[in-house]
């Protein structure tokens, strides 16, 4: 019995490097679409198996972070290579001022998620949505399961070169996560060495290379 897809009746919002997001509404509730979408520049079985475990991993990422009450999206449905989320009604973090108070409001939910065992991957102002004065999390897209203190760094440094002088409120609030020291050391490292990989990128391409490799 072949698996039904959800038939897409919706409008298309914008293209990540991860997949196409398109808004739409399942029985009259409003959701965003994620389909990651074939990349005609990787080998097929290759784009097939990422694509499958890219949003696989992105589904449980989120669904565990919902099941430690960290606020993010409620998931719907999820694919092979899509997945229906909950449409938030809420303004980004980068669209709007944000008070010192709001502020470390992202910084205790970022150390939440690492507590939980996940690396967002991509922890910027424009993934962080606020609703009703509360911080969510959207956009799994390159989350992984990790207690990697180098990508929990990776999250902090990319929130930190966002908020400026504004990161020290950002800190406050970070410190609730046990290891926040550890991070923060290897974060001002990272830094030092003046450059770090996208997680996303860097595996497309060691992926790439084992394949090639193995022909």
């Amino acid at each position: 019995m072949k698996k039904r897809r959800v038939k897409m009746r919706n409008s298309f919002q914008k293209r990540g490097a991860e997949a196409k997001v398109y808004f739409s509404n399942l029985f009259g509730v409003p959701v965003v679409i994620k389909v990651r979408d074939e990349k005609k520049y990787r080998i097929k079985e290759l784009d097939e198996s990422l694509r499958k475990s890219r949003n696989r991993v992105e589904a449980r990422c989120v669904l565990h972070a919902a099941r430690n009450s960290i606020n993010v999206p409620r998931i719907y449905h999820a694919g092979k290579y899509e997945l229906v989320l909950e449409r938030l009604d809420g303004v980004l973090m980068k669209d709007r001022k944000n008070t010192p108070a709001q502020i470390k409001k992202v910084g205790i939910l970022l150390a939440k998620l690492h507590s939980a065992g996940i690396t967002h991957g991509d922890f910027t102002p424009a993934n962080v949505m606020f609703v009703k004065e509360e911080p969510y999390i959207i956009d799994f897209g390159l989350a992984q399961f990790s207690n990697d203190t180098e990508e929990r760094a990776i999250d902090v440094l990319l929130m930190k070169r966002s908020l400026g002088r504004d990161f020290r409120y950002f800190l406050e609030g970070y410190k609730a996560q046990s290891n926040w020291k550890e991070t923060i050391s290897q974060m001002e490292e990272i830094e030092k060495r003046g450059r770090y990989h996208k997680r996303g990128e860097t595996k497309d391409k060691e992926s790439d290379d084992e394949m090639q490799d193995e022909e």
